[in-house]
């Protein structure tokens, strides 16, 4: 983005209020030299790491960023061999704590926060130089005793040394001899040196040395030639304290040198994670949200509001780059026309710099490559320019960085502020019109304000272009600052004269000196704007007549799937009661076969095929029932006289009438004639919706029509039951035409599943059988192939 742009649209208030919402120096510079990214990806990641940091200080738990510092000169001094003060080591100490800490809290969410673990993934952990600044400085900022074994030692001496000195000037003031020439009884000290404060008549008969005097000159601080040596002997001490001190030093900042390219990546990491829970913060402190991101040139701003002003802000709706890129806005000064152009200008900045907008959730910005601005007053008196010439200037340059760049073209963003104004009307008018003709050729998003009458014909000439204005309200002569996109503005002043007590002659004067060419234009727009509202509401119109098809088409895929449900259930529960009627059956007929093989004759013989016929007839009713409508999905081009199915019935019938414009069938199934929508019905195959009756003689093989379960379930049954459930579902699955099927007897102990095989070896109806594989169950399943015939 050029600086112009990001000056005039004030993007560096934002980024300032943002930095006020970092916690380290390094943060504040990030947030300062944060800029809009060109790179939908990059946008995009930005976004989400704001989205990740509010969420977190939305539970109160935001990034834990204190105790970050700006070291990275110290850093770079250690590396060059230079030693670090006491101050510069804490600082070094703190933030390798800070990192560590965050590095731990992020990762430690890294489910909930992807964005911010990624981040802290770049940052190092310095625990060995975390722990040995720790133990070699104090809270208080002290070098420790423990610091060094020398250091210690030195101490220790220095201590004796100092005692012993304090004992040899105590010893002395309490001398008589010396107690008369002393101002008072008291030891200083001086220069590092022990003294007594000694009257200046004195100071030639005191045995000892000056080191200082009193501002009058009456008091002399002299050092008791008694306590010199001891004196020294303290000064050498200080003096090797101070070199094993400044060694200690040298070493820990050698270890800070030594990791400098660690420290580089961490505090660029903790950089970014302070301006991240920084722009978390501001999102939260703007009520403003993520938005959608596009490529594509589409700005839909909702409920959207300038972040720099102050009090109770009008919200504005703003569209550019959908259905229309360039649009022209018109209203009364004062009216917000150039806010709503630095807003749009300014959200824009901000979303591609990663920052949520104080916009509605579902407003939608677009990556810009580009956005050049042109709002403003910039007239410049040192290079004497006029305001016309200075905005003039401004978009010649747009228009050259535009020419000279086509792949970013068409997807820049134009902003204008009072185009064409500054110079004489007619030729201003003609000017901006041009400009805007060019613009819009050129294929850029372009967003203008005018005080022109005459620019706002150009959208019902241009396709693509359209008008807005911001909303007057002439009841208390007041702008609303809302943006009506699609109604061009007009012109108030009249309406405002009169209200203000302008007498009326003058304003009726004002009225009829208007040129009869303004008039046109204004009546020719104004029935224009009315076809096009008229237009408008019929296209609402047929918008909600397409959303009320929609829902019905909906509502009847629903009760088609309720349906096809229930059909599914009823033939799951005939499918039960069928395999209960053919166990039953052939129990029956194996009874009745042993009772003519024990008592042959006509009677036994009648009575056994009395009751063959019943379960034949039986079978006959559950294998109509059981039949399946040809096709999952309802019937096209249903031909009067053709079968169908009719799913809330359950029963066949036949098509009296095709579909009328709802889409119902009349249908007449039995003695009932009913409409049924197309979803409820399926058509039936020729010759299945009256199924030829079975003889008597076929009543053995009933059970190849009805449904006999393809999987065994043996699973918790003791294996002589489960023997003899075995037995019987194998001769049910030979009967229904089966050819493979599964038994389920569990892992266990293994007992079950070897009855089941034991008994399968050499069963007349198995051809083969093998344990389970992967999908089939494994050792807990049984595949048995069934003999054919």
């Amino acid at each position: 983005m050029t600086p112009r742009t990001l000056r005039v649209l004030e993007f560096s208030a934002v980024c300032e209020r943002l930095a006020g919402l970092c916690a380290s120096a390094l943060g504040r510079e990030a947030a300062l030299a944060l800029r809009p990214s060109p790179a939908l990806e990059e946008a995009a990641r930005a976004q989400r790491e704001t989205s990740e940091a509010r969420a977190l200080a939305e539970l109160g738990n935001g990034l834990p960023v204190s105790g970050i510092r700006d070291i990275r000169d110290p850093v770079h001094r250690a590396s060059i061999g230079g030693v670090l003060s006491i101050q510069e080591l804490l600082d070094v100490r703190d933030t390798a704590a800070a990192a560590r800490t965050l590095k731990g809290f992020v990762g430690a969410r890294r489910a909930e926060v992807p964005q911010l673990a990624s981040i802290g993934d770049v940052l190092a952990v310095f625990p060995d130089l975390e722990e040995a600044i720790g133990e070699t400085i104090g809270p208080d900022g002290e070098i420790l005793d423990g610091a060094s074994p020398a250091l210690a030692r030195i101490r220790r001496e220095r201590r004796t040394a100092d005692a012993r000195l304090r004992d040899r000037m105590e010893e002395t003031l309490r001398s008589p001899a010396i107690a008369r020439m002393l101002r008072d009884p008291l030891i200083t000290i001086r220069g590092e040196r022990y003294t007594l404060p000694v009257r200046a008549e004195f100071r030639q008969q005191f045995p000892g040395v000056a080191h200082d005097q009193s501002s009058s000159g009456v008091t002399v601080f002299m050092e008791p030639l008694a306590a010199v040596p001891l004196g020294n002997r303290l000064r050498e001490l200080a003096a090797e304290e101070r070199e094993e001190v400044t060694r200690i030093l040298a070493s820990l900042s050698s270890a800070v040198g030594g990791a400098a390219k660690a420290f580089a990546l961490t505090l660029a990491g903790l950089a970014g994670l302070d301006l991240a829970a920084a722009k978390g913060r501001l999102s939260l402190e703007m009520g403003a949200s993520a938005p959608r991101l596009n490529a594509d040139g589409r700005l839909d701003l909702r409920r959207a509001r300038h972040p720099l002003l102050s009090g109770e802000v009008v919200p504005v709706d703003a569209q550019l780059g959908g259905r229309f890129r360039t649009l022209i806005i018109t209203g009364p000064n004062t009216g917000g026309k150039t806010v709503t152009l630095k807003t749009l200008g300014l959200l824009s900045l901000m979303a591609q710099a990663g920052l949520h907008i104080p916009a509605a959730g579902d407003s939608e910005a677009a990556v810009f490559p580009q956005i050049y601005a042109d709002i403003g007053d910039e007239q410049s008196i040192a290079q004497n320019l006029s305001t016309f010439s200075s905005h003039l200037g401004a978009i010649v340059e747009i228009l050259r960085a535009l020419v000279q760049d086509p792949p970013g073209r068409a997807r820049a963003l134009v902003l204008l502020d009072e185009v064409g104004a500054g110079t004489d009307p007619a030729e201003g008018v003609a000017l901006a019109r041009a400009l805007i003709e060019a613009l819009h050729v050129l294929g850029v998003c372009t967003a203008v304000t005018t005080h022109y009458n005459e620019l706002k014909a150009l959208p019902y000439t241009h396709p693509g272009m359209e008008n807005a204005s911001m909303e007057f309200d002439e009841a208390t002569l007041r702008p609303t600052f809302r943006l009506l996109v699609g109604t061009p503005g007009r012109s108030n002043a009249f309406a405002i004269a009169e209200r203000l007590g302008l007498d009326p002659r003058i304003v009726e004067q004002a009225r009829r000196a208007r040129s009869r060419q303004d008039t046109d234009l204004t009546q020719v727009l104004q029935s224009v704007e009315a076809e096009r509202e008229a237009i408008a509401r019929e296209r609402e119109a047929m918008a909600r007549e397409r959303a009320d098809l929609a829902a019905e088409r909906v509502r009847a895929a629903e009760e088609a799937r309720r349906l096809e449900a229930e059909r599914r259930r009823f033939f799951e529960r005939a499918g039960a009661e069928v395999h209960a009627l053919v166990r039953r059956g052939r129990e029956e007929l194996d009874a009745l076969l042993a009772a003519l093989k024990a008592r042959p004759g006509p009677e036994t013989t009648d009575r056994a095929r009395s009751r063959l016929r019943e379960l034949s007839a039986a079978s006959d009713s559950y294998a109509a029932q059981g039949r399946t409508p040809a096709g999952g999905s309802p019937p096209r081009d249903l031909q009067v006289g053709e079968h169908v199915l009719v799913l809330s019935l359950d029963q066949p019938g036949v098509v009296q009438a095709g579909p009328d414009h709802r889409g119902e069938v009349e249908v007449r199934a039995g003695t009932l004639r009913l409409r049924v929508p197309l979803a409820g019905l399926r058509r039936l195959p020729a010759g299945e919706a009256a199924a030829p009756a079975r003889s008597p003689e076929s009543g053995p093989d009933l059970a190849k029509a009805l449904a006999v379960p393809a999987i065994l379930e043996l699973h918790g049954l003791g294996a002589e039951d489960a023997v003899l459930e075995l037995d019987k579902y194998l001769d049910d699955a030979t009967l229904a035409g089966l050819r493979r099927v599964t038994v389920i007897h569990g892992k266990g102990t293994g007992a079950l599943r070897q009855a089941v095989h034991a008994h399968l070896k050499g069963h007349p109806q198995v051809a083969a059988f093998r344990l389970g594989g992967e999908g089939e169950g494994g050792n807990g399943a049984t595949i048995v192939d069934l003999a054919a015939g």
